[in-house]
């Protein structure tokens, strides 16, 4: 399962209204430059690029190899 990008919900595209407020009325500005329009959220792990899949204790998004790796290291003896 991928993640949705937190600052677009998704879509790729970023929006505003046009008067302000929850006004309906919305108008996109371009796309998302958290995930460069994909609307995939992106690893947070040591800059990785990866395509995020799931959430680490500290609420971090991180793909499978480094959540794989988080959880080796957190749960070593």
């Amino acid at each position: 399962m991928i993640l949705h990008c937190q600052k677009c919900g998704g879509e790729g595209t970023l929006y505003t209204s046009r008067y302000g407020g929850n006004d309906p009325d919305v108008y996109p500005v371009g796309k998302c430059d958290a995930c460069d329009g994909s609307g995939n959220q992106q690893c947070e792990a040591k800059g990785c690029k990866e395509v995020a899949v799931g959430f680490n204790d500290d609420g971090e998004a991180m793909c499978q190899d480094c959540l794989m790796e988080w959880a080796m290291q957190e749960f070593e003896p």
